[in-house]
Formats: C-alpha cells, sequence, structure tokens
C-alpha cells in the first residue's frame, strides 16, 4: 500500500472504532507500513505489522479496516522492552493513538528476519539512527527474559552478519 491508502485504513480504523463505541486505544507501527507512515522510507507495503499489545477479540471490526495485518507477537520478535519510549506519535490520528517505533528499534526487528528486503530497508534506516541508541536495543533484546529461546539464538547470529555487513561495532555510551 502506499501512504495514502496506509493513511486511509488508519482513518477507517478511527471511524469504526468510534462507531462501535470502542475506547481508544494503542497501535504500534513497524515494518515496512510504520516506515512509510513515518517518512523513514518511501516505498509500497502490502501490510500493516504492528506490536500484539494483547488486544481484546472486541477490537476485530477494527482491525478488519487495516487488512492485510501482522500482529507482531512481542515474546517471538527482536523488539527492545523501551520501544514505547522511543516511538512517534503520528498526530494526524484524534481518536486511535497510532505510533510508529523509531529507525532504531525498526532495525532491530529487521535484524531478526534479516531478509533481502529488510537488508534494503536497514540500509536506508541506519542513516536516521543513532548507533547508540541502536546498539543498546540490541543488547536489551538480547537481555530479554521474555524472549524465545529459539528466536534469541537466530537473532543473535543475525546480529553477527548485520554488524559485518553494515560495520556497525558494539559501542557503549
Amino acid at each position: 500500500m502506499l501512504k495514502d491508502k496506509l493513511i486511509e485504513a488508519l482513518y477507517d480504523a478511527e471511524i469504526v472504532a468510534k462507531a462501535f463505541d470502542i475506547l481508544p486505544f494503542d497501535l504500534y507501527l513497524m515494518g515496512g507500513s510504520g516506515c512509510i507512515m513515518a517518512g523513514y522510507l518511501n516505498r509500497a507495503t502490502i501490510d500493516f505489522d504492528f506490536v500484539d499489545m494483547e488486544y481484546s477479540s472486541k477490537l476485530n471490526r477494527v482491525f478488519k479496516m487495516l487488512a492485510p495485518f501482522d500482529l507482531i507477537d512481542y515474546a517471538m520478535a527482536s523488539i527492545a522492552p523501551d520501544y514505547q519510549d522511543r516511538a512517534r506519535q503520528l498526530r494526524e490520528f484524534h481518536y486511535l493513538n497510532v505510533y510508529v517505533l523509531s529507525p532504531e528499534d525498526i532495525i532491530v526487528s529487521k535484524i531478526g528476519r534479516y531478509s533481502e528486503k529488510d537488508r534494503q530497508d536497514i540500509e536506508s534506516l541506519l542513516a536516521l539512527s543513532d548507533k547508540v541508541i541502536l546498539n543498546r536495543c540490541i543488547r536489551e533484546v538480547i537481555g530479554r527474559n521474555d524472549f524465545s529461546d529459539i528466536s534469541k539464538q537466530v537473532f543473535i547470529s543475525k546480529v553477527a552478519l548485520f554488524r559485518g555487513d553494515f560495520n556497525v561495532p558494539d559501542i557503549e555510551k
């Protein structure tokens, strides 16, 4: 979807939420849709990706407006625990609380899968990111106790590839 289609779908989701008296809730966008909405990247995407906040099934009507979408399971995803602190709220939405993860958090989430498309996105996002914050996010993901062991091992191996491919040493401050 292009940015105007993503915006339209989010506005429709707000309309449905209001129509069914659903209280405002938070949506944390990531992936390609998040990058497009925040202006980090300019490309098309086929779906919304957002962090699963253990939403109630009564929100299904709202989520149908965002189809196709992927709810990203926090326990399986390479997301730093404090991602919400760095997320940017999209102010054009006035009912739902729509946020986009920071460039650093999106990079870290893309390291977990590290496909060719992810590497292309990472290359663009690196210019917008703070390497100190990026490294802190990587360390925090590795240190998570609630991160699937298998996913964590895959992430650690992908971090090594990422550091070599993009010359991003582990720096601290």
